[in-house]
Protein backbone atom coordinates (compact mmCIF):
# COMPACT_ATOMS: atom_id res chain seq x y z
CA UNK A 1 0.00 0.00 0.00
CA UNK A 2 2.99 2.36 0.77
CA UNK A 3 4.29 2.04 -2.54
CA UNK A 4 1.13 2.72 -4.32
CA UNK A 5 1.05 5.70 -2.48
CA UNK A 6 4.05 6.69 -3.59
CA UNK A 7 3.78 5.75 -6.72
CA UNK A 8 0.41 7.85 -7.13
CA UNK A 9 2.09 10.61 -5.59
CA UNK A 10 4.53 10.68 -8.17
CA UNK A 11 1.96 10.56 -10.77
CA UNK A 12 0.35 13.61 -9.08
CA UNK A 13 3.52 15.77 -9.13
CA UNK A 14 4.44 14.59 -12.79
CA UNK A 15 0.62 16.09 -13.90
CA UNK A 16 0.80 19.40 -11.98
CA UNK A 17 4.32 19.96 -13.43
CA UNK A 18 3.37 21.97 -16.48
CA UNK A 19 6.69 23.62 -17.07
CA UNK A 20 9.21 26.89 -16.03
CA UNK A 21 8.01 29.90 -15.08
CA UNK A 22 9.92 32.81 -17.33
CA UNK A 23 11.59 34.10 -14.48
CA UNK A 24 12.45 30.44 -13.54
CA UNK A 25 13.77 29.73 -16.99
CA UNK A 26 15.73 33.10 -17.48
CA UNK A 27 17.69 31.88 -13.97
CA UNK A 28 18.01 28.78 -14.62
CA UNK A 29 19.60 29.60 -18.34
CA UNK A 30 21.89 32.35 -16.65
CA UNK A 31 23.28 30.05 -13.36
CA UNK A 32 23.85 27.41 -16.18
CA UNK A 33 25.24 29.35 -18.61
CA UNK A 34 27.67 31.29 -16.07
CA UNK A 35 28.69 27.61 -14.31
CA UNK A 36 29.64 26.28 -17.58
CA UNK A 37 31.85 28.80 -18.24
CA UNK A 38 33.51 28.35 -15.23
CA UNK A 39 33.21 24.62 -15.73
CA UNK A 40 34.34 24.63 -19.67
CA UNK A 41 37.46 26.86 -18.27
CA UNK A 42 38.79 24.75 -15.59
CA UNK A 43 38.47 21.51 -17.16
CA UNK A 44 39.73 22.30 -20.82
CA UNK A 45 43.75 22.04 -19.47
CA UNK A 46 42.60 18.58 -18.04
CA UNK A 47 44.09 16.70 -20.88
CA UNK A 48 47.35 18.18 -20.85
CA UNK A 49 48.52 18.81 -17.19
CA UNK A 50 50.70 15.43 -17.25
CA UNK A 51 52.02 16.88 -20.17
CA UNK A 52 52.45 19.92 -19.50
CA UNK A 53 54.29 19.75 -15.94
CA UNK A 54 57.31 17.91 -18.18
CA UNK A 55 58.29 21.38 -19.20
CA UNK A 56 58.58 22.63 -15.43
CA UNK A 57 61.57 22.86 -13.78
CA UNK A 58 61.42 20.12 -10.70
CA UNK A 59 59.12 18.00 -12.30
CA UNK A 60 58.30 13.89 -11.53
CA UNK A 61 55.76 12.01 -12.16
CA UNK A 62 54.28 12.11 -8.82
CA UNK A 63 54.19 16.07 -8.72
CA UNK A 64 52.86 15.84 -12.09
CA UNK A 65 49.82 13.58 -10.55
CA UNK A 66 49.74 15.90 -7.61
CA UNK A 67 49.24 19.19 -9.95
CA UNK A 68 46.39 17.01 -11.25
CA UNK A 69 44.47 16.01 -8.56
CA UNK A 70 45.60 19.08 -5.73
CA UNK A 71 42.42 21.22 -7.63
CA UNK A 72 40.45 17.80 -6.75
CA UNK A 73 41.85 17.58 -2.58
CA UNK A 74 40.43 21.78 -2.09
CA UNK A 75 37.63 21.37 -3.65
CA UNK A 76 36.66 18.70 -1.39
CA UNK A 77 38.08 20.35 1.13
CA UNK A 78 35.98 23.89 0.58
CA UNK A 79 33.11 22.06 -0.59
CA UNK A 80 31.17 21.59 3.18
CA UNK A 81 32.44 24.95 4.72
CA UNK A 82 31.33 26.91 1.53
CA UNK A 83 28.08 24.95 1.11
CA UNK A 84 27.53 26.03 5.28
CA UNK A 85 28.31 29.29 4.91
CA UNK A 86 26.14 29.78 1.48
CA UNK A 87 23.28 28.45 3.86
CA UNK A 88 24.00 31.31 6.25
CA UNK A 89 24.93 34.38 4.06
CA UNK A 90 23.59 33.15 0.86
CA UNK A 91 24.39 31.35 -2.35
CA UNK A 92 25.38 34.85 -4.43
CA UNK A 93 28.05 35.87 -2.49
CA UNK A 94 29.30 32.88 -1.40
CA UNK A 95 30.07 32.11 -5.10
CA UNK A 96 31.50 35.38 -5.95
CA UNK A 97 34.07 35.28 -3.67
CA UNK A 98 34.65 31.09 -4.92
CA UNK A 99 34.92 32.12 -8.20
CA UNK A 100 37.19 34.96 -7.45
CA UNK A 101 39.53 32.91 -5.85
CA UNK A 102 39.70 30.55 -8.88
CA UNK A 103 40.72 33.85 -11.52
CA UNK A 104 43.42 34.26 -8.95
CA UNK A 105 45.00 30.67 -8.99
CA UNK A 106 44.69 30.26 -13.13
CA UNK A 107 46.61 33.79 -12.76
CA UNK A 108 49.45 32.30 -10.55
CA UNK A 109 49.44 29.10 -13.24
CA UNK A 110 50.02 31.47 -15.91
CA UNK A 111 53.16 32.62 -14.55
CA UNK A 112 54.18 29.25 -12.94
CA UNK A 113 57.75 28.24 -13.90
CA UNK A 114 58.61 25.58 -11.71
CA UNK A 115 55.73 22.26 -10.39
CA UNK A 116 55.65 23.94 -7.48
CA UNK A 117 54.12 26.62 -8.69
CA UNK A 118 51.71 24.77 -10.59
CA UNK A 119 50.38 23.10 -7.57
CA UNK A 120 50.18 26.16 -5.58
CA UNK A 121 48.20 27.56 -8.47
CA UNK A 122 46.03 24.37 -8.76
CA UNK A 123 45.19 24.45 -5.61
CA UNK A 124 44.43 27.86 -5.34
CA UNK A 125 41.73 27.04 -7.99
CA UNK A 126 40.40 24.49 -6.35
CA UNK A 127 39.40 26.27 -3.29
CA UNK A 128 36.60 28.23 -5.24
CA UNK A 129 34.24 25.19 -4.25
CA UNK A 130 30.57 26.68 -6.25
CA UNK A 131 29.67 23.99 -7.83
CA UNK A 132 27.30 22.57 -4.72
CA UNK A 133 25.96 25.82 -3.85
CA UNK A 134 25.13 26.08 -7.77
CA UNK A 135 23.08 23.49 -6.83
CA UNK A 136 21.89 24.59 -4.05
CA UNK A 137 20.45 28.01 -5.52
CA UNK A 138 18.98 26.42 -8.35
CA UNK A 139 17.21 23.95 -6.01
CA UNK A 140 16.08 27.22 -3.41
CA UNK A 141 14.80 29.20 -6.13
CA UNK A 142 12.64 26.98 -8.86
CA UNK A 143 9.00 25.51 -7.04
CA UNK A 144 9.34 22.66 -5.48
CA UNK A 145 7.52 20.06 -7.91
CA UNK A 146 10.40 21.10 -10.95
CA UNK A 147 13.19 20.57 -8.90
CA UNK A 148 14.12 17.37 -10.36
CA UNK A 149 13.85 18.74 -13.79
CA UNK A 150 15.92 22.01 -13.25
CA UNK A 151 18.84 20.17 -11.47
CA UNK A 152 19.22 17.75 -14.35
CA UNK A 153 19.28 21.15 -16.61
CA UNK A 154 22.16 22.33 -14.32
CA UNK A 155 23.88 19.08 -14.44
CA UNK A 156 23.38 18.45 -18.14
CA UNK A 157 24.91 22.12 -18.88
CA UNK A 158 27.88 21.37 -16.69
CA UNK A 159 28.66 18.18 -17.92
CA UNK A 160 28.48 19.21 -21.81
CA UNK A 161 30.72 22.00 -20.90
CA UNK A 162 33.32 20.03 -19.18
CA UNK A 163 33.23 17.20 -21.56
CA UNK A 164 32.86 20.19 -24.72
CA UNK A 165 36.49 21.60 -23.16
CA UNK A 166 37.46 18.09 -23.37
CA UNK A 167 37.30 17.74 -27.13
CA UNK A 168 37.94 21.77 -28.01
CA UNK A 169 40.89 21.57 -25.39
CA UNK A 170 42.98 20.20 -28.14
CA UNK A 171 41.79 21.99 -30.63
CA UNK A 172 42.30 25.71 -29.05
CA UNK A 173 45.82 23.98 -27.93
CA UNK A 174 46.86 23.79 -31.49
CA UNK A 175 47.23 27.35 -31.82
CA UNK A 176 47.66 28.61 -28.11
CA UNK A 177 50.03 26.64 -25.25
CA UNK A 178 49.11 25.10 -21.95
CA UNK A 179 50.54 28.72 -20.29
CA UNK A 180 47.53 30.41 -22.75
CA UNK A 181 44.80 28.10 -21.94
CA UNK A 182 45.60 29.46 -18.46
CA UNK A 183 45.16 33.09 -18.90
CA UNK A 184 42.23 32.78 -21.18
CA UNK A 185 40.03 30.26 -18.82
CA UNK A 186 40.95 33.30 -16.29
CA UNK A 187 39.14 35.81 -18.59
CA UNK A 188 36.44 33.21 -19.20
CA UNK A 189 35.47 32.73 -15.64
CA UNK A 190 36.45 36.64 -14.79
CA UNK A 191 33.06 36.99 -17.61
CA UNK A 192 30.93 34.38 -15.70
CA UNK A 193 32.09 36.21 -12.32
CA UNK A 194 30.34 39.49 -13.80
CA UNK A 195 27.22 37.74 -15.42
CA UNK A 196 26.75 36.50 -12.00
CA UNK A 197 27.23 39.66 -10.07
CA UNK A 198 25.13 42.03 -12.62
CA UNK A 199 22.37 39.39 -13.59
CA UNK A 200 21.87 37.28 -10.45
CA UNK A 201 19.93 37.56 -7.34
CA UNK A 202 19.62 35.69 -4.45
CA UNK A 203 15.88 35.33 -4.12
CA UNK A 204 16.58 32.76 -0.71
CA UNK A 205 14.43 33.46 2.29
CA UNK A 206 18.07 33.70 4.18
CA UNK A 207 17.55 31.84 8.07
CA UNK A 208 20.64 32.03 9.78
CA UNK A 209 21.90 28.37 10.64
CA UNK A 210 23.08 28.17 14.13
CA UNK A 211 25.52 25.21 14.94
CA UNK A 212 23.14 22.72 16.52
CA UNK A 213 21.12 22.92 13.71
CA UNK A 214 24.46 22.17 11.17
CA UNK A 215 25.03 19.45 13.02
CA UNK A 216 21.27 18.17 13.64
CA UNK A 217 21.82 18.34 9.69
CA UNK A 218 24.82 16.40 9.21
CA UNK A 219 23.76 13.86 11.38
CA UNK A 220 20.61 12.92 9.35
CA UNK A 221 23.00 12.74 6.23
CA UNK A 222 25.79 10.74 7.20
CA UNK A 223 22.83 8.02 8.65
CA UNK A 224 20.64 7.98 5.52
CA UNK A 225 21.97 4.88 3.59
CA UNK A 226 21.04 6.72 0.05
CA UNK A 227 22.56 9.84 0.66
CA UNK A 228 26.23 7.98 1.70
CA UNK A 229 25.60 5.58 -1.17
CA UNK A 230 25.28 8.41 -3.90
CA UNK A 231 28.79 9.78 -2.01
CA UNK A 232 30.52 7.22 -3.02
CA UNK A 233 29.62 7.02 -6.46
CA UNK A 234 30.57 10.58 -6.73
CA UNK A 235 33.75 9.56 -5.07
CA UNK A 236 34.27 6.81 -7.69
CA UNK A 237 33.15 8.69 -10.74
CA UNK A 238 35.88 11.00 -10.22
CA UNK A 239 38.88 8.93 -9.43
CA UNK A 240 37.87 7.46 -12.78
CA UNK A 241 37.62 10.40 -14.58
CA UNK A 242 41.00 11.62 -13.23
CA UNK A 243 42.51 8.80 -13.52
CA UNK A 244 41.51 8.52 -17.42
CA UNK A 245 42.62 11.54 -18.23
CA UNK A 246 46.63 11.06 -16.62
CA UNK A 247 47.20 8.13 -18.80
CA UNK A 248 45.39 8.77 -21.94
CA UNK A 249 47.29 11.54 -22.97
CA UNK A 250 50.23 9.52 -21.85
CA UNK A 251 49.34 7.27 -25.21
CA UNK A 252 47.62 9.30 -27.65
CA UNK A 253 50.76 11.72 -27.56
CA UNK A 254 52.37 9.09 -29.12
CA UNK A 255 49.52 8.19 -31.56
CA UNK A 256 47.81 11.49 -32.52
CA UNK A 257 50.27 13.96 -30.72
CA UNK A 258 49.09 16.31 -28.59
CA UNK A 259 47.06 18.53 -30.68
CA UNK A 260 45.57 15.29 -32.10
CA UNK A 261 43.49 14.32 -29.37
CA UNK A 262 40.54 15.79 -30.24
CA UNK A 263 40.25 13.23 -33.01
CA UNK A 264 39.74 10.99 -29.95
CA UNK A 265 37.94 13.42 -27.64
CA UNK A 266 35.51 15.31 -29.65
CA UNK A 267 33.40 12.53 -31.53
CA UNK A 268 33.67 10.76 -27.91
CA UNK A 269 32.15 13.81 -26.40
CA UNK A 270 29.56 14.22 -29.10
CA UNK A 271 28.16 10.61 -28.45
CA UNK A 272 27.68 10.89 -24.51
CA UNK A 273 26.07 14.23 -25.06
CA UNK A 274 23.73 12.92 -27.28
CA UNK A 275 22.79 9.59 -24.82
CA UNK A 276 23.35 11.86 -21.44
CA UNK A 277 20.53 14.29 -22.92
CA UNK A 278 18.41 11.20 -24.08
CA UNK A 279 18.78 10.07 -21.12
CA UNK A 280 17.94 12.80 -18.62
CA UNK A 281 15.09 13.34 -20.50
CA UNK A 282 13.03 10.15 -20.13
CA UNK A 283 14.15 9.06 -16.63
CA UNK A 284 12.53 9.41 -13.84
CA UNK A 285 14.87 8.56 -10.30
CA UNK A 286 14.11 5.05 -10.79
CA UNK A 287 15.07 4.83 -14.31
CA UNK A 288 18.16 7.27 -13.28
CA UNK A 289 19.55 4.55 -10.72
CA UNK A 290 19.32 2.00 -13.16
CA UNK A 291 21.32 4.17 -15.71
CA UNK A 292 23.68 4.63 -13.48
CA UNK A 293 24.28 0.74 -12.82
CA UNK A 294 24.33 0.66 -16.15
CA UNK A 295 27.38 3.73 -16.69
CA UNK A 296 29.73 1.92 -14.42
CA UNK A 297 29.31 -1.71 -16.36
CA UNK A 298 30.30 0.48 -19.58
CA UNK A 299 32.93 2.40 -18.08
CA UNK A 300 34.58 -0.67 -17.15
CA UNK A 301 34.01 -2.36 -20.37
CA UNK A 302 35.76 1.01 -21.87
CA UNK A 303 38.95 0.18 -19.75
CA UNK A 304 39.21 -2.90 -21.01
CA UNK A 305 40.40 -1.56 -24.42
CA UNK A 306 43.15 0.41 -22.89
CA UNK A 307 44.89 -2.74 -22.65
CA UNK A 308 45.71 -2.01 -26.35
CA UNK A 309 47.68 0.83 -25.73
CA UNK A 310 49.13 1.31 -29.53
CA UNK A 311 45.60 0.97 -31.52
CA UNK A 312 44.00 4.35 -32.18
CA UNK A 313 40.49 2.42 -32.72
CA UNK A 314 40.64 0.81 -29.27
CA UNK A 315 41.78 4.23 -27.58
CA UNK A 316 38.68 5.47 -29.11
CA UNK A 317 36.38 3.12 -28.71
CA UNK A 318 37.45 2.93 -24.44
CA UNK A 319 37.23 6.53 -24.96
CA UNK A 320 33.72 6.76 -26.40
CA UNK A 321 32.57 4.17 -23.61
CA UNK A 322 33.96 6.00 -20.42
CA UNK A 323 32.79 9.32 -21.79
CA UNK A 324 29.42 8.09 -21.71
CA UNK A 325 29.56 6.00 -18.57
CA UNK A 326 30.90 9.49 -16.94
CA UNK A 327 28.54 11.92 -18.04
CA UNK A 328 25.98 9.92 -17.45
CA UNK A 329 26.85 9.45 -13.49
CA UNK A 330 27.98 13.08 -13.83
CA UNK A 331 24.56 14.35 -14.22
CA UNK A 332 22.55 11.76 -13.07
CA UNK A 333 23.84 11.62 -8.98
CA UNK A 334 23.37 15.54 -8.37
CA UNK A 335 19.76 15.70 -9.09
CA UNK A 336 19.03 12.41 -6.95
CA UNK A 337 21.45 13.52 -4.35
CA UNK A 338 18.91 16.81 -3.96
CA UNK A 339 15.97 14.89 -4.28
CA UNK A 340 16.77 13.95 -0.90
CA UNK A 341 17.81 17.34 0.59
CA UNK A 342 15.84 19.94 2.39
CA UNK A 343 16.21 23.42 1.82
CA UNK A 344 17.30 24.56 4.77
CA UNK A 345 20.54 22.43 4.85
CA UNK A 346 20.94 22.19 0.90
CA UNK A 347 23.90 23.68 1.11
CA UNK A 348 25.45 21.78 3.37
CA UNK A 349 24.21 18.21 1.52
CA UNK A 350 25.65 19.36 -1.62
CA UNK A 351 28.73 20.23 -0.48
CA UNK A 352 28.99 16.34 1.03
CA UNK A 353 28.49 15.25 -2.27
CA UNK A 354 30.81 17.36 -4.26
CA UNK A 355 33.54 17.21 -1.46
CA UNK A 356 33.73 13.34 -1.91
CA UNK A 357 33.18 13.94 -5.82
CA UNK A 358 36.70 16.24 -5.85
CA UNK A 359 38.24 13.91 -3.11
CA UNK A 360 37.99 11.31 -5.86
CA UNK A 361 39.40 13.46 -8.29
CA UNK A 362 42.59 13.93 -5.99
CA UNK A 363 42.80 10.17 -4.89
CA UNK A 364 42.19 9.14 -8.75
CA UNK A 365 45.32 11.08 -10.10
CA UNK A 366 47.46 11.12 -7.40
CA UNK A 367 46.98 6.75 -6.90
CA UNK A 368 47.35 6.35 -10.66
CA UNK A 369 50.50 8.53 -11.05
CA UNK A 370 52.15 6.41 -8.70
CA UNK A 371 50.81 2.76 -9.95
CA UNK A 372 51.29 3.81 -13.74
CA UNK A 373 55.31 4.55 -12.30
CA UNK A 374 55.30 0.73 -11.67
CA UNK A 375 52.28 -1.15 -13.71
CA UNK A 376 50.78 0.75 -16.13
CA UNK A 377 48.41 -2.79 -16.64
CA UNK A 378 47.47 -2.33 -12.75
CA UNK A 379 46.35 1.09 -13.16
CA UNK A 380 43.72 -0.25 -15.52
CA UNK A 381 42.79 -2.60 -13.55
CA UNK A 382 42.01 -0.88 -10.61
CA UNK A 383 39.76 1.26 -12.49
CA UNK A 384 38.51 -1.33 -13.95
CA UNK A 385 37.69 -3.06 -9.66
CA UNK A 386 36.23 0.58 -8.99
CA UNK A 387 34.06 0.56 -11.68
CA UNK A 388 32.42 -2.49 -10.75
CA UNK A 389 31.96 -1.45 -7.21
CA UNK A 390 30.28 1.55 -8.15
CA UNK A 391 28.06 -0.85 -9.69
CA UNK A 392 27.47 -3.04 -6.65
CA UNK A 393 27.24 -0.46 -4.77
CA UNK A 394 24.17 1.76 -6.84
CA UNK A 395 22.19 -1.85 -7.25
CA UNK A 396 22.86 -2.78 -3.35
CA UNK A 397 22.56 0.00 -1.38
CA UNK A 398 20.13 2.30 -3.09
CA UNK A 399 16.61 2.00 -2.23
CA UNK A 400 14.57 2.49 -5.62
CA UNK A 401 11.39 2.98 -3.43
CA UNK A 402 12.88 6.03 -1.55
CA UNK A 403 13.30 7.92 -4.57
CA UNK A 404 9.91 8.16 -5.67
CA UNK A 405 9.02 11.71 -7.07
CA UNK A 406 7.16 13.88 -4.33
CA UNK A 407 8.83 11.58 -1.71
CA UNK A 408 11.59 13.83 0.60
CA UNK A 409 13.33 11.51 2.26
CA UNK A 410 15.36 13.37 5.00
CA UNK A 411 13.80 15.94 7.59
CA UNK A 412 14.89 18.11 10.25
CA UNK A 413 11.29 17.32 12.03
Amino acid sequence: METENKKIVSKEVFMTNKGFKKSEIIFISTLGFALGIRQMAMTMVMPFISIYSETLSYNTKFLAGVALGIFGLMQAIFQIPYGIWSDKKGNKLVMLIGLMQVIIGLGIAYFATNIYFLILARAMQGSGAVIAIGYSWIASTVDDEKRTNALSIIGVIIGVAASASFAFGPLIHRYISVKYMFLYSGLLITLAWIIILIFLKDNRNKKEINEIKVKKALNILIKDKNFIALNIIAFFNNFIMTAVFFAIPEYLEKITGVDGMWKVFMPAVIIAIVIMRITAKNSKNEQSINAIILSFIIISIGIVFYFNKNSFIAIFVGTVFFMVGYIEISTLAPSLGNFILKDSYRGIGNGFINSLQYVGSFMGAVVTAAIWAKSELLAFILIIIIAIAGAYISRKYINKEDFYEGEDIASLS
